[in-house]
C-alpha cells in the first residue's frame, strides 16, 4: 500500500511545486531557473510528504515484529534465544531493504545537497553578477561560490583542529565528526527554532486581523503610503544608476570626437591625458579598447529596456533631468570597490567599473519592477474591496472610504458603481462581459458573508495547533511524554484499526501545520528584502533561487525536531 502512494505523491509534489514557483516567478524569468526552482521545491516538500509514510511504516512493522517475537516466546524462550537473536537481526535489515520510502529519501538527500551547497549558490552568483557575457557571469558565479566553500572549509578545518585541541584526542570519526554533525544540525536547529516561533504566534494573527474585510481595507490603505514611499526611492535608485551610465558615455563621446584637443589650459591637457591611459588610447591594445565599446553599449542596451518604466513618477523628483552634478556626489558610494580606484579617484574608463554599473543597473531595475507589482497589486486589491463593500441596498457606500477619488465618483460628480469599479479592474478586463455579474456576485459573497466566519475558525484552529506545537517543544527534554500529537498516534495504534492511511493523515497535520508556519516566515521575511518571496508572479528569479536553497536546508532540521517531539 505504501510503496502505491509513492508515484501518485510524486505527480502531486511535482504539481504543487509548479503550481508554486509560476506563481512567484516573474514573467521575464529565465526557463532554466523555473525549472530548477520546481525541482528545488519539489524535493523539499517531498521530506514533508515521506516522514509520515516512513512513520506508518515503522509503526506497523514494529507491531509485526512485536507480535513475531511474542509468538517464539510462546514456544519456548530458553531453547531458542540464539535463534530469536538471528531473527531480530534478519527482520530489521530485511524491513531496512523492504522500506519503500528508503530509496526516495536517499536520493531527496544527495540531490538537495547539491542543490543547497553547489548548484543553486553558482546559479544565485551568476544572476547576480554584472558582467555581459554568459560565460563570464557563469565564470564569476563559480568563482564566487567556490571561494565562500573554501572559506567556510577553512573554518571548519581550524574549528577541528581547536576542538581536537580542547579534547585532547585525535580520534577523528569516533569524537570529532559526531561533534561536527551534531553542531551542524545545531545550525538548522537554531534557524528552525526561530523561524518557528514567529509563525506560531504570526499566522493564527495574521488570519484573526485580515477577517474583516472593512478592517483589510483601512490597513491596506495604511500600507499604501509605505508602498509608494518604497516605490519612489526605486525609482529615485534608479535614475542615479542610469545617471552613471550617461556620465561614462559622454567621457567617451567626447574622447572620440576630440571635444578637448584645441583647449590649451595645462589642467584640461592633463585631465585628457588622464582620461585617455584610462580608456586605453595610450598604453592598451585596441581590443581592449573595442571590448570596452561592446560592453558599454550592452549596458546602454540594458539601461534603454527599461527606461519607460515608472516614466510618470521620474517627473515628480525635482531635477530629475539634466542635474548630473549632484547625482555624481553619490558616486562615493563606489569607492569600496578598491580595486577601480586610482589614487582615491574612480577609473570610470575601466571595464570593471563597467561590471558593477551593471550590477547596480540590474538591482535597481529589479527592486523598480518589483515595487511597481505590488504597488499595483495592492491598488487592485484595495479597489475590489471598496468595491465589493458598496451596499446596494440604500444606494449608499460603506463607512470604509474608497481608495482613489478618481475611481469613485464620474465627470459629472456621481458615485460610480460597484460593477463599474470592477470592469476598471485588471482582474476583471481580462473576462468576458458575461463572467463579470458572476464573479462579482461569488467574490461579494464572500467577502461580504463568509470571509469573517471563515478565516475566524482557521484562527481558532491555527491557535490550538500552535499551543501543542509550543507545549511539544518545551517538553521535550521531560521523560513524561506531553505532546498530543504523540498521544494520538499511540492511540491509533493501540486501537489498531489496520489502516495506515489515518496514522498517516494525523502525522502530517503537525509536521504540514510546521512546514508552513517555518516556511511562510522564511518567505515573507523583511530582514531579506528584494530576496523575499512575493506573490501574484512578483519574485524575480534570485529571489526564486535563494528561498528554494534555504528551503532545502532546513528540511531535514525540521524533520528531525519533528521527530524529537
Amino acid at each position: 500500500m505504501v510503496g502505491s502512494t509513492l508515484l501518485p505523491l510524486a505527480i502531486l509534489l511535482l504539481t504543487i511545486s509548479t503550481w508554486f514557483t509560476i506563481h512567484h516567478a516573474k514573467k521575464q524569468t529565465s526557463c532554466f531557473v523555473i525549472l530548477l526552482s520546481i525541482i528545488a521545491f519539489g524535493l523539499g516538500f517531498a521530506t514533508v510528504a515521506l516522514l509520515p509514510i516512513d512513520l506508518s511504516y515503522a509503526s506497523s512493522t514494529n507491531a509485526a515484529m512485536n507480535s513475531t517475537a511474542a509468538g517464539v516466546d510462546d514456544v519456548g524462550r530458553n531453547s531458542e534465544e540464539g535463534a530469536d537473536s538471528d531473527t531480530t537481526t534478519t527482520s530489521s535489515t530485511t524491513s531496512l531493504n523492504n522500506n519503500p520510502t528508503y530509496l526516495p529519501y536517499q536520493i531527496t538527500y544527495w540531490t538537495t545537497f547539491l542543490l543547497a551547497w553547489l548548484i543553486l549558490p553558482i546559479t544565485r552568483e551568476t544572476l547576480l553578477s554584472g558582467h555581459f557575457t554568459i560565460r563570464q557571469r557563469l565564470k564569476a558565479g563559480i568563482y564566487n561560490s567556490i571561494r565562500s566553500i573554501f572559506f567556510m572549509m577553512i573554518m571548519g578545518f581550524i574549528f577541528t583542529i581547536g576542538m581536537m585541541i580542547h579534547l585532547k584526542s585525535v580520534h577523528l570519526i569516533t569524537i570529532v565528526l559526531p561533534v561536527l554533525m551534531a553542531l551542524s544540525n545545531t545550525y538548522g536547529l537554531l534557524l528552525v527554532f526561530l523561524l518557528l516561533g514567529n509563525g506560531l504566534i504570526n499566522i493564527p494573527k495574521k488570519l484573526w486581523r485580515i477577517a474583516c474585510p472593512s478592517t483589510e481595507l483601512r490597513r491596506t490603505r495604511i500600507i499604501s503610503c509605505n508602498v509608494e514611499e518604497e516605490l519612489f526611492e526605486s525609482v529615485m535608485e534608479l535614475e542615479d544608476v542610469e545617471c552613471k551610465i550617461d556620465v561614462v558615455c559622454e567621457n567617451v563621446v567626447g574622447l572620440d570626437n576630440g571635444e578637448f584637443d584645441n583647449e590649451e589650459d595645462g589642467v584640461q591637457q592633463l585631465s585628457i591625458r588622464r582620461r585617455a591611459t584610462r580608456l586605453g588610447m595610450l598604453c592598451c591594445k585596441t581590443d581592449e579598447v573595442t571590448e570596452f565599446h561592446e560592453c558599454l553599449e550592452e549596458l546602454v542596451r540594458r539601461k534603454n529596456e527599461t527606461i519607460d518604466l515608472c516614466s510618470e513618477r521620474r517627473t515628480r523628483r525635482p531635477g530629475s533631468r539634466g542635474n548630473n552634478n549632484r547625482r555624481m556626489s553619490n558616486n562615493d558610494d563606489d569607492e569600496d570597490n578598491g580595486e577601480n580606484n586610482n589614487g582615491g579617484e574612480i577609473n570610470t574608463m575601466d571595464i570593471k567599473y563597467l561590471v558593477i554599473l551593471s550590477s547596480q543597473l540590474q538591482r535597481a531595475q529589479e527592486r523598480v519592477t518589483s515595487a511597481q507589482l505590488r504597488w499595483d497589486q495592492l491598488v487592485e486589491h484595495g479597489r475590489l474591496f471598496s468595491a465589493l463593500l458598496i451596499d446596494n441596498e440604500n444606494g449608499s457606500s460603506s463607512s470604509i472610504q474608497q481608495i482613489g477619488s478618481n475611481d469613485e465618483m464620474n465627470d459629472n460628480g456621481e458615485t460610480i458603481s460597484d460593477t463599474t469599479l470592477l470592469d476598471t479592474s485588471t482582474t476583471y478586463s481580462k473576462l468576458p462581459k458575461c463572467c463579470h455579474r458572476i464573479r462579482y456576485s461569488t467574490q461579494r459573497l464572500w467577502i461580504r458573508y463568509l470571509r469573517y466566519p471563515t478565516y475566524k475558525c482557521l484562527s481558532i484552529i491555527t491557535a490550538i495547533l500552535s499551543v501543542f506545537i509550543l507545549l511539544s517543544e518545551i517538553t521535550i527534554s521531560i521523560p513524561i511524554n506531553l505532546c498530543p500529537f504523540s498521544w494520538i498516534l499511540h492511540t491509533i495504534d493501540k486501537l489498531d484499526l489496520n489502516t495506515q492511511l489515518l496514522f498517516q493523515i494525523f502525522a502530517l497535520i503537525p509536521l504540514l501545520y510546521m512546514s508552513i508556519c517555518v516556511y511562510t516566515c522564511l518567505f515573507q521575511m523583511s530582514l531579506l528584502g528584494p530576496y523575499c518571496l512575493r506573490g501574484n508572479r512578483q519574485s524575480n528569479g534570485v529571489a526564486l533561487v535563494f528561498n528554494a536553497q534555504y528551503l532545502v536546508r532546513l528540511q531535514f532540521s525540521l524533520g528531525y525536531n519533528y521527530l524529537l517531539m
